[in-house]
């Protein structure tokens, strides 16, 4: 064998050994806490019981699995201290930064990004428009999730005793546009929650219409939500629209970098 074909068949014998441990631990984490026995590992991934088990024991001492009395085995300690590592580098406002900025730049509008605080949200990040006329908003503010994009868009993912919280706290009309019925919001509610994204059609400051859609976190939890905001004249109903798609998608792709998979 030549030094290559050595090299190649070191390199493929090495992936199919990651390869393999990886799925070991894919399958380990869809049977949660019951935890899997050697022979199912084993049955699983299509190989010898003592070739499961050199796995095993290699993963065990590293401490990324963890056996029980039973000898079932389970995702171990080793993985929330990597996990741990990796999410406390991915604050939202750090993750989501590059994101909005290329946003802006396809959009030549201004993008927020925010985050929920009781029944309002914060704005925590602005992107300004390269447009003479732009938004008054500035970091720090809040206003209501009820008559925002950008609230709306959470509130479309809250468990429906949330939504019902802040309907009975009340859906003053800020605008001749804001929804001040509680069957209304829960129709639109139910909208964003199907298109993935929201409009808020100068629901919340006459003259301005703003797309946003919802950030979700490894839990799958929503933790925020991005917007893109423009003069009504300059940003019509039918450009809100079209501006949806890029929007949701950045959405999404923050998301994902906030270690969401769905």
């Amino acid at each position: 064998m030549t030094r290559r074909s050595k090299a190649s068949a070191t390199r493929l014998k090495t992936s199919i050994t990651v390869t393999r441990a990886f799925a070991i631990l894919n399958f380990l984490a869809s049977n949660g806490e019951s935890g899997s026995s050697l022979a199912a590992i084993s049955c699983h991934l299509g190989i010898s019981k003592s070739t499961a088990h050199r796995y095993m024991t290699t993963l065990e001492e590293l401490a990324v699995v963890e056996r029980d009395a039973k000898d079932h085995f389970r995702l171990g300690v080793k993985l929330i201290e990597l996990a741990g590592v990796v999410l406390s580098d991915r604050s939202l406002h750090k993750v989501s930064e590059p994101f909005l900025r290329e946003l802006a730049t396809r959009t030549q509008e201004t993008v927020h990004l925010a985050t929920p605080s009781g029944d309002e949200v914060v704005y925590i990040a602005k992107i300004e428009s390269s447009h003479t006329v732009g938004m008054t908003s500035r970091i720090g503010a809040r206003v209501p999730m009820y008559c925002t994009a950008l609230g709306k868009s959470i509130m479309a993912h809250y468990p429906v005793e949330r939504v019902e919280e802040i309907i009975r706290a009340g859906l003053p009309a800020r605008t001749p546009h804001t929804i001040t019925s509680p069957a209304g919001l829960r129709a639109e509610l139910e909208r964003v929650r199907a298109q993935g994204y929201a409009i808020d059609d100068q629901e919340n400051e006459l003259g301005v219409r703003c797309v946003g859609a919802p950030i979700f976190d490894y839990t799958g939890k929503v933790i925020g939500a991005i917007s893109v905001s423009g003069p009504a004249n300059r940003m019509t109903l039918e450009r809100s629209l079209d501006l949806a798609p890029w929007v949701r998608d950045t959405a999404q792709m923050i998301s994902k970098r906030m270690g969401c998979s769905r």
